[in-house]
């Protein structure tokens, strides 16, 4: 979508411009809305605490099953992309340091966190008590589940929660349909690419869908893994408030 501006400028160092346009938006969503994603933050982390809580050790190693699942998804995915540039830039295909050193950082600390989650998962896993939910969520979530646990004996898990912001449904639907464009735009991408590449006559038509292949790809993967998070946000919120 970059290269609508017709700027060579910006078209040759596009990575580097979607990425302040990425942490631009992350900004001014923190700084105009800090209410609004703490509470979806600690909502979030109640509906975890509540699994252990009340003993619901069934959940709560499901839940961690997902986020090995999503972990390692995600590490594969960005050592995939990372041997994708790599593979380009020996091919002399592609010139760009900057996307290999980002796909790098991104894959090296994303396997580190997936094996530090299966460890914690293998624990778990094989001594399925309240007592090791209750150790584990601490060490997964960093968490003062002790406290919680003091505060939660006397009032409900409702009141553990800060006041909800107005208009915060209206963010969660936003956030929702969000995550879906992201996605199909992605998939757009991800198809665009490959037909480039595989059609490509010309280094700079292999160089294009190259580019097109690295957006769209995250596009779609972080687009699905919201929607994902979105929907199961929705559910989890929903019982968390009927009890």
């Amino acid at each position: 979508m970059l290269g609508l501006l017709h700027n060579p400028w910006v078209y040759q160092n596009s990575f580097i411009v979607a990425l302040f346009i990425v942490w631009g938006l992350s900004w001014i969503l923190n700084k105009n809305m800090p209410d609004t994603l703490r509470y979806e933050r600690v909502s979030e982390l109640v509906s975890v605490l509540e699994e252990v809580y009340t003993g619901n050790v069934k959940a709560f190693i499901q839940r961690l099953s997902r986020m090995v699942t999503i972990e390692f998804i995600t590490a594969i995915y960005l050592g995939v992309a990372f041997v994708f540039v790599l593979f380009s830039m020996v091919k002399g295909s592609a010139d760009d340091w900057i996307a290999l050193l980002i796909f790098g950082f991104f894959a090296f600390g994303a396997i580190s966190r997936a094996v530090k989650l299966n460890q914690i998962y293998s624990r778990i896993k094989y001594n399925q008590t309240p007592d090791e939910c209750a150790a584990v969520v601490e060490e997964a979530f960093r968490v003062d589940y002790a406290g919680y646990y003091n505060n939660r004996i006397h009032t409900s898990a409702q009141a553990m929660l800060p006041p909800q912001p107005r208009n915060f449904k209206v963010f969660q639907i936003f956030s929702l349909i969000i995550a879906i464009l992201c996605a199909l735009f992605g998939l757009y991408y991800l198809i665009l690419s490959i037909i480039m590449l595989v059609e490509s006559n010309s280094a700079e038509t292999i160089s294009g869908g190259i580019m097109y292949f690295l957006y769209g790809s995250l596009a779609a993967y972080f687009g699905i893994k919201d929607t994902v998070n979105c929907i199961n946000y929705f559910k989890q919120n929903k019982k968390l408030f009927k009890k």
